[in-house]
């Protein structure tokens, strides 16, 4: 009989844990608290990015943020709590409030992240480390200036010639994984006779206030967009800020019969912190490039990477050197 009560009695415990387990596990369904309390990482584990960001923009939105994207305008008038002050730089969050916010990013950066280095596109060419080791000897890479860790090398030909697109960065910590660099620099090489004549190299530092840059392979093309027979490398890095993409940098860069052009962008958590600056010369490349370019900039944001003054799109239609909100 004690035996038979003992067992029932594990069955009630295991039941209860159980729901305890789930109580504790659940999603967090908005941020009403979010003002007052420490948002737990075990309610945001599961959630999407979707998700994440309209917790996050939801912060500013109970402190009266008014929103310039239509998106999270739309969704949060629907509230009645929602009380837009009309004077954005006049809100100020609390420690706590800018602790969740930071949290959010956090998650948000991390999923954003974790396809952001994989190759889409089976065209391209990389050598292997084997190959790299092969070629780019500590001897050769001291000979042509390489002073970084090698991350890629594009092995691509076109009617010119035969290249090498070597992109480098300078780690903070060798021994540990991930994209946590103090530099990075590109440099391409043309290959006659086995001879490496560089070509173009672009360099770039972290700033005080950002935690790493590195290239976004994901969006890197070596291609001819123009099919005139010469390949127009396209370059994107970019930088993570304290509160992740959000406030980072992105550069594009791309190479066109010997000229660099580029786009700099600079995004923000607040709409008067995000603007870019377009080469003026980027509005005379062959259309085919140019769309290419903001197919690139419309995927970034897709994917959380970048956050684009409202309107830019048609802004660039209109050939502005400038954009922001």
């Amino acid at each position: 009989m004690f035996e038979q009560i003992s067992s029932q009695m594990k069955k009630y415990l295991v039941f209860f844990l159980l729901i305890s387990l789930t109580i504790n596990a659940q999603n967090l369904k908005d941020c009403s608290k979010c003002s007052s309390e420490i948002i737990k990482e075990s309610s945001i584990v599961n959630l999407e990015a979707s998700s994440l960001k309209l917790l996050k923009n939801e912060i500013y939105a109970r402190k009266g943020y008014t929103f310039s994207n239509e998106e999270y305008a739309n969704h949060f008038k629907q509230f009645s709590w929602y009380m837009p002050s009309g004077n954005n730089n006049a809100i100020a969050f609390s420690d706590i409030e800018q602790k969740n916010i930071s949290i959010l990013a956090k998650k948000i950066s991390e999923i954003s992240q974790s396809n952001l280095n994989s190759e889409p596109n089976s065209k391209y060419k990389t050598l292997s480390e084997e190959k790299i080791k092969e070629i780019f000897t500590n001897e050769k890479r001291k000979e042509l200036g390489i002073n970084f860790s090698i991350w890629k090398v594009y092995d691509y030909q076109d009617k010119s010639g035969k290249y090498y697109l070597v992109l480098t960065e300078d780690k903070i910590n060798p021994s540990k994984e991930g994209n946590f660099n103090n530099a990075v620099k590109a440099l391409n090489f043309k290959v006659e006779n086995n001879i490496l004549t560089k070509t173009f190299e672009t360099n770039d530092y972290k700033q005080e206030q950002e935690e790493s840059i590195w290239f976004w392979t994901k969006y890197v093309y070596v291609e001819d967009f123009d099919q005139d027979g010469i390949i127009e490398p396209m370059l994107f890095y970019g930088t993570n800020g304290y509160n992740g993409y959000d406030d980072g940098r992105i550069k594009i860069l791309t190479y066109y019969k010997g000229q660099k052009i580029a786009i700099r962008i600079q995004n923000g958590v607040l709409d008067d912190e995000r603007n870019f600056s377009v080469d003026a010369s980027f509005y005379n490349l062959p259309k085919t490039i140019q769309n290419k370019i903001v197919e690139q900039m419309n995927k970034m944001v897709e994917n959380g990477h970048s956050i684009l003054p409202y309107g830019w799109q048609k802004k660039m239609a209109k050939k502005m050197t400038f954009i922001k909100e």
